[in-house]
């Protein structure tokens, strides 16, 4: 065998992939197939009921389709057959042939191996028990397995995390997948001219190979006939960490699949994601979720008294009750009225509901300033917060309340003392509202990577070597004081990562980190939906909790435009041949572009089920608040607010608005000579008559939460820093994602603010924004150009005899002589790799003697 090509399998590797990772998603969904218990009842009931099922029927030649075994014995069967030669050795030890299986199976096999089951032990359920499922593990019989030189239970531990490697929607793109067999047939045939070497595969090859080692008689002929030998699956090496047997076998494939193909070996979306987030974050409880629940309930007061030491003043008084919201919105509840010296009111029934966006209750004594002025001021006030009543779960059915305080008299030196009593009604679920505290970044902040506890489960290379990091952890409470969830953001250039952590009572809840095209495919290589190109400026986050990853979030920068100024026309000067004047060309003027500071635009997968859900695009706007299913978003005054309905999901709301301020940090627009701590308002407020704008997120709460001014590893950051045209860990292809949301071989370009569109010339103060400009007298002149994020064609006017002609798409710029045009070349550069694409601008129209110009703008 010559060559790869030549490689040839008795089986569809794609299609049987695609039905591999189905299975996979299955068994990763079943919660109780990580249980010891289970899994060693499952074993026992492969190695005494189903295997011997199998020998039996062995005549069939069709079995491996037709027969289809429990999720339970399935899983168990497959983690056997991953380690080829031992499963080998185990069938023909006990029934003389290895053991057919195949991944795809036909229709009826579920039915059809259930009936056959029935029959041969009718006293052992088929299913798996619902008991099982649920959690509920009752009695299992123990059981002795029947290898001695294997053990099943550590070999099905070692595949679980390979499940969540796999994870992602493109493991089942057919697109990817033909191109992971092909990698396949490369790594095999590779195999066979370094029979001595320890091979170590990306894991769209893993999921092939593992796929074909599930056709024990197809990879057993394959691999004889390629190497002379049963290729042995080695899974027991995970240390991936620098110097280790698997870091330095992942090198040295590295190198001789270059040698050997001239290609690089890691390829995008198939590099290690690191280990389930399962079981190592806490999973809110039931009870976690009904404390952070939103409350509301009926208020009654029925008694008000104000007590004043002088009982004989006999001024009229006003008692105002007021409702006030967390916006500071006032709402009147009732007025009462009284005599100075007998502030009390009985019997009131004063109702009202009070609920998570209530702030407090206001009560404002008033009276005139004089006895017959129809002014009245304010003497006296006092607040009640009725927050710490309805989050009280000792009344969850009602109760009463009093409370008494002193309050402050204007005018007079002694105090008032108050008195409100009444009653609380069943308190009901709402809304939960939570409110962010931020707090400031500290810049000095040592975390090494290799100190798990301090991260979470985020992907990261291992060292003990000093990693300092900008870090912050602010507070979202809600209106009743109580802290909820502590957020953690921590930025680090070094490692070239983003993190963001949730706590709940101190305990990490939720992780969300960037990660590139190490995780996530390009375009190119896939025919689905969910991909990764850093070269058009993406950046993508993962969020994770302890049920597993739940969101993948891709953020782009759009619609940035750089202002341009307009540019005044001049008229052209008519001949007079009785004086001898010639005639002279006008210049055409062109209307200004406005500038737009673009925003930050989102693309969202949820990651809960086989296939993931398709897309969902979101814009995130400048002031406006953001809806998107249960969660509305104040950006701007950082509040959070989780529907009473999908209370279920408020961590993975939480996450999910950290993660989108985290995204604007990484991708918004910053001039060329940022650098962290500095401003990012325009220093120029005005260009022409028009006001230079910028996307206001100095202003936003979130985003400077976030980190807007720290030193990050944003796009601006990695185009002005980072060596080359790529990450230098990816695109070594090391072992271990660096999670730095470049990528393997990847450009990473930013926009630059400050870089004006003339010809690539710098321009001082050069912003956002722009004015435009008066319409051109007759003549030819250039048009205006557009930033946009592609290479295109520049405007160029056109110029005519006395008079303009109108603006037009070319890559030339015009010069004009008495009714012709001819057009010079002007490209340039706007931004790094980005050119602009210039369009007409101002055109001007007319004809004649000191003819008149009429303009529009594109």
């Amino acid at each position: 065998m010559t060559n790869y090509e030549s490689i040839e399998f008795g089986v569809d590797l794609v299609k049987a992939s695609q039905a591999e990772y189905d299975f996979l998603l299955e068994v990763q969904g079943l919660e109780c197939l990580r249980n010891d218990a289970v899994l060693q009842n499952a074993i026992r009931r492969y190695e005494s009921l189903w295997l011997p099922l199998v020998a039996s029927k062995t005549e069939n030649i069709n079995l491996p389709e037709c027969f289809l075994p429990p999720i339970d014995i399935a899983w168990v069967w497959h983690c056997h057959m991953l380690a080829p030669h031992k499963y080998a050795e185990y069938c023909l030890s006990l029934f003389g042939n290895v053991l057919d299986h195949s991944v795809t199976k036909s229709t009826d096999a579920y039915e059809s191996t259930k009936s056959t089951w029935r029959l041969l032990y009718p006293d052992e359920p088929f299913e798996v028990s619902s008991d099982l499922i649920d959690g509920n593990i009752l009695h299992i019989q123990l059981h002795q397995s029947k290898s001695d030189s294997f053990d099943l239970l550590e070999a099905i531990h070692r595949q679980q995390d390979f499940v969540y490697n796999i994870h992602l929607p493109h493991y089942r793109d057919t697109k990817f997948l033909e191109a992971a067999v092909t990698r396949y047939k490369k790594y095999l045939f590779l195999k066979k001219k370094n029979p001595a070497e320890f091979l170590v595969p990306c894991y769209d090859i893993d999921l092939v190979w593992h796929t074909h080692q599930l056709h024990p008689i197809d990879y057993e002929r394959v691999t004889k006939s390629l190497l002379g030998r049963l290729l042995i699956h080695d899974d027991t090496d995970s240390d991936r960490n620098p110097g280790s047997k698997l870091s330095n076998a992942y090198g040295r494939t590295s190198n001789l699949w270059k040698n050997e193909y001239e290609e690089t070996f890691a390829t995008a979306g198939a590099m290690y994601r690191g280990d389930s987030p399962k079981g190592r974050l806490y999973l809110l409880t039931p009870s976690d979720i009904e404390h952070i629940s939103g409350r509301k309930s009926v208020i009654v007061i029925n008694s008000i008294s104000i007590t004043k030491v002088n009982k004989n003043d006999k001024k009229d008084v006003k008692l105002q009750i007021l409702r006030t919201n967390l916006f500071q919105q006032s709402t009147l509840i009732q007025t009462l009225s009284g005599k100075m010296g007998n502030m009390t009111w009985n019997n009131q029934n004063l109702q009202f509901t009070y609920g998570p966006t209530d702030k407090t209750i206001d009560f404002k004594l008033t009276a005139r300033k004089k006895l017959f002025s129809g002014k009245s001021q304010t003497i006296g006030e006092f607040q009640e917060r009725f927050g710490q009543l309805i989050y009280n779960h000792e009344l969850q059915n009602g109760g009463v309340f009093k409370s008494e305080g002193n309050m402050k008299l204007k005018n007079i030196s002694s105090e008032a003392k108050y008195m409100v009593s009444g009653s609380i009604g069943r308190l009901f679920r709402a809304d939960t509202i939570l409110l962010l505290e931020a707090a400031g970044f500290e810049a000095d902040i040592d975390l090494p990577s290799n100190e798990d506890e301090l991260w979470g489960p985020v992907p990261l290379h291992k060292s003990n070597a000093e990693n300092i990091c900008h870090v912050a952890s602010h507070s979202l409470r809600r209106l009743d004081g109580n802290v909820i969830f502590t957020c953690r953001i921590i930025h680090s250039v070094k490692m070239m990562t983003s993190v963001v952590q949730i706590f709940f009572q101190n305990k990490m809840a939720a992780v969300a980190h960037v990660i590139g095209t190490e995780q996530l495919p390009m375009k190119s290589q896939i025919s689905g939906n969910l991909s990764l190109n850093p070269s058009e400026k993406e950046r993508a986050i993962l969020i994770k909790t302890g049920e597993g990853d739940s969101m993948i979030l891709v953020g782009k920068w759009t619609g940035f435009v750089r202002g341009v100024p307009g540019i005044k026309g001049q008229p052209g000067q008519p001949a007079n041949f009785k004086l001898g004047i010639r005639a002279e060309r006008g210049r055409s003027g062109f209307f200004g572009i406005p500038g737009n500071p673009g925003h930050l635009e989102i693309k969202v997968y949820r990651i809960n089920s086989k296939h993931f859900q398709r897309e969902e695009t979101i814009s995130i706007p400048q002031y406006d608040v953001l809806e998107f299913e249960g969660l509305t978003l104040d950006f701007q005054r950082g509040i959070i607010t989780c529907n009473e309905m999908k209370i279920d999901n408020i961590l993975h709301y939480v996450s999910f608005s950290f993660s989108i301020a985290l995204l604007h940090v990484l991708c918004v627009p910053r001039p060329a000579n940022w650098k962290p701590g500095e401003s990012l308002k325009p220093t120029l407020e005005k260009r022409g008559g028009r006001t230079v704008e910028r996307f206001p997120d100095e202003d936003i709460t979130f985003l400077m939460a976030a980190g807007l001014h720290c030193l990050t590893p944003s796009n601006h950051y990695i185009h002005n820093n980072v060596n080359a045209n790529l990450c230098a860990r990816c695109a070594s292809g090391g072992i271990t994602s660096s999670s730095c949301g470049i990528g393997i071989g990847q450009k990473l370009n930013a926009i630059d603010t400050e870089k004006d569109c003339n010809d690539g010339k710098e321009v001082e103060n050069a912003e956002y924004g722009g004015s435009c400009g008066g319409c051109g007298g007759c003549g030819g002149g250039c048009g205006g150009c557009l930033s946009v994020i592609k290479s295109d064609d520049i405007g160029g006017g056109r110029g005519g005899n006395y008079g303009g002609g109108g603006g037009r798409d070319t890559s030339r710029s015009a010069t004009s002589s008495y009714g012709s045009s001819s057009y010079g070349t002007s490209n340039f550069e706007i931004v790094h790799s980005f050119h602009t694409s210039c369009g007409s601008s101002c055109g001007c129209s007319g004809g004649g003697d000191h003819s008149g110009c009429g303009g529009f703008c594109d």
